[in-house]
């Protein structure tokens, strides 16, 4: 058992019932012998600051909210040694669903893995210097996340997502890029560009479905410029990951990329947050963030 287990709670995720879930969890810790403490965070990017202050040998600091909550966390640990537990409360859950933790919902039991200690390595994404554990993306993906991100939907995960893909689709542009990999340079314009660590993003939608976060590489998906209809046609097909066989799809793996737009600059968003513009380089950082797993 650790020494300490600190729970940061995000009252912003999800259905805003992160404090919630987290009390009943410390509780169940508490009754089981744990040492443990529950601080919320009170603005974006909060709990990076939180993770700092807690941090120390023979803790381990809980993540309770959505993936944002989780990749501040991390974001906010120095040492790629100290346990990051999750509890799965925010709008979209991918990094959880990924490793198995995302459909587990009774106190008692996430306070039992969390307890037990069980921990393994993972890979994160670093994007110009920031941390991410699911999928960096580029253009039409990343629009649809910041419109979820700056409007305050009462949609939750999938939902939230393909609300956001019909108020952005009729309205969006494509852009023109340029993309070198390991191995080779892609040129054109595209609809969207979605760099993944995770095979999952918006909730579920299985963007990369070869990408896993133990396996040392990036697992790029591009489509190109297509029509709105092909994009609905082809969102049908993502929940399944059978998107990837479409003409318009290419599929890069490498372990860095770096991704300069023409024109201006764009947004690369990750984990349901907004991190950084383009020009761009991503890179995965093998087996450096050690979660706590069922």
């Amino acid at each position: 058992m650790h020494k300490e287990i600190f729970i940061i709670a995000n009252p912003t995720a999800g259905t805003q019932n992160a404090p919630h879930i987290a009390v009943n969890i410390l509780n169940c810790l508490r009754k089981n012998g744990a040492d443990a403490e529950l601080v919320l965070s009170q603005k974006p990017k909060d709990a990076i600051r939180i993770a700092k202050e807690l941090e120390h040998p023979q803790c381990a600091i809980v993540a309770c909210g959505g993936d944002g909550t989780v990749q501040e966390v991390i974001s906010g640990i120095k040492n790629p040694d100290t346990p990051v537990g999750i509890i799965p409360s925010g709008r979209c859950n991918d990094f959880a669903r990924t490793i198995g933790i995302h459909k587990l919902r009774s106190p008692s039991k996430l306070a039992e893995i969390l307890i037990t200690g069980k921990t393994k390595l993972f890979d994160y994404g670093e994007v110009n210097g920031k941390k991410f554990l699911t999928v960096a993306t580029l253009g039409f993906d990343s629009e649809v996340s910041r419109f979820v991100e700056n409007h305050k939907l009462i949609l939750k995960g999938t939902a939230a997502y393909l609300y956001g893909v019909i108020k952005v689709l009729l309205n969006y542009k494509p852009i023109e890029i340029k993309l070198k990999s390991d191995d080779e340079t892609f040129e054109g314009k595209i609809l969207l560009c979605a760099t993944a660590n995770t095979p999952f993003y918006g909730g579920a939608m299985k963007i990369a479905p070869q990408a896993s976060p133990d396996d040392g590489f990036l697992h790029i998906c591009i489509v190109k410029n297509v029509s709105p209809l092909t994009v609905i046609r082809m969102l049908l097909r993502v929940f399944k990951g059978t998107h990837i066989t479409h003409p318009a799809v290419k599929m890069v793996k490498t372990k860095s990329v770096e991704i300069e737009t023409a024109g201006s600059t764009n947004w690369i968003c990750a984990d349901g947050e907004s991190l950084t513009q383009t020009p761009c380089k991503i890179s995965i950082m093998p087996k450096s963030v050690r979660i706590i797993c069922p």
